[in-house]
């Protein structure tokens, strides 16, 4: 293979086409050129076929980064068409085929929006058309993110009989691959961009130092020519893996950390707000009517400890409507009682509790205590 700028192939045989350094560019090609052209007086493109095993890691898992291609291109040399303009404009001599694998949209307007998506280019830095990178399992859609660190494969057909273009993008360890490709469209200008021999491999581009990425191919085949040409299936197992991702370690990205903050604060307030407001509540109990200028309240736990769990013992009356206790809330003669408890289920006895209640306290006496 030829490598070019940031591009290199690590001791483990990993080709790591940039590195998470912003602002950085690095394209890889296969060294010979491939015939892609049925032959010179027949335009037609050949069948190919391509199996790719790639991860990108990101700075931040969450606000993604630039991508890279899969390019077919009459020169192996992409760093002088990175740095021209013509290759925006659509220039008819670029002669540029590529399968766009991003997670940035918005080049062209300068807004960089957050967008994972499998793009097919034509000609320019701008897609003919896109999908959001996804896969069928079972029929059912699944969302695939490229920039988990985790292994995904691309397979990319396209078949010189009927001009379709098959994408299919999904985990690597998943097996069997999925049947349903999540692109699939018929692409007749493709033959006017092909030419008789052109170099495959692949692009990249890190971007700003919020979206870098660095980007690695694990393992790639590629076959070209005949009815229906196979690329090599390539065994997860058998392919050098890419460093840990460490941009999981930052799972949020600062506005959703700040949101998160901002909630967390506004939830501390209002469980503070709760217990301060039941302990004030549990501090200054509700009194009824009769008890607000009269006697003052205790806990029945307490008068139940003073008069020994009302104690038969403990009895010094009854009445039609309740029994009298004596009771002590201290060691001291001081601090003795007697505690009248209604009869359970008598109205008429509590009427008359509160009225005597009422009357009692009342009373002035040293020797009174209601």
């Amino acid at each position: 293979i030829r490598i070019e700028a940031d591009a290199t192939v690590q001791p483990n045989g990993l080709l790591r086409l940039t590195d998470q350094k912003p602002n950085t560019i690095g394209t890889t090609f296969y060294r010979k050129a491939v015939r892609l052209l049925e032959s010179h007086r027949n335009a037609s493109v050949r069948s190919f076929s391509t199996c790719i095993v790639f991860a990108i890691n990101p700075t931040s898992s969450k606000e993604g980064g630039y991508g890279f291609t899969f390019t077919l291109s009459p020169i192996p040399d992409m760093i002088f068409q990175f740095r021209t303009v013509s290759i925006t404009n659509e220039n008819p001599r670029n002669h540029v085929f590529a399968v766009d694998f991003d997670m940035v949209q918005g080049f062209e307007d300068g807004y960089h929006r957050m967008g994972n998506h499998v793009g097919v280019n034509f000609n320019s830095l701008q897609s003919d058309f896109e999908g959001p990178v996804l896969f069928y399992k079972r029929e059912q859609k699944e969302e695939l993110l490229l920039q988990t660190g985790e292994p995904v494969k691309a397979d990319i057909l396209y078949d010189g009989n009927t001009k379709l273009l098959n994408i299919t993008v999904y985990l690597a360890e998943m097996t069997p691959s999925p049947v349903r490709p999540m692109i699939s469209r018929p692409v007749p200008k493709l033959s006017r961009i092909i030419e008789e021999e052109m170099y495959v491999g692949f692009t990249a581009a890190t971007g700003n130092g919020e979206r870098s990425s660095a980007h690695y191919i694990m393992g790639w085949s590629f076959s070209s020519g005949g009815e229906h040409p196979v690329a090599a299936k390539l065994n997860l197992s058998d392919l050098p893996h890419p460093p840990t991702n460490t941009s999981e370690k930052s799972a949020y990205s600062s506005k959703e950390i700040g949101l998160i903050v901002a909630i967390s604060a506004v939830t501390l307030i209002f469980i503070a707000l709760l217990v301060y407001f039941f302990i004030y509540k549990k501090r200054g109990e509700t009194l009824e009517d009769w008890e607000v200028n009269h006697p003052h309240r205790m806990r029945y736990k307490e008068l139940h400890s003073a008069t020994g769990g009302f104690s038969e013992e403990r009895i010094i009356g009854s009445g039609g409507f309740g029994t009298v206790f004596r009771g002590s809330l201290s060691s001291s003669l001081s601090d003795r009682i007697a505690v009248k408890k209604i009869t359970e289920g008598s109205e008429q006895g509590k009427r008359e509790f509160v009225a005597e209640i009422e009357g009692q306290g009342r009373l002035s006496h040293k020797c009174w205590e209601s």
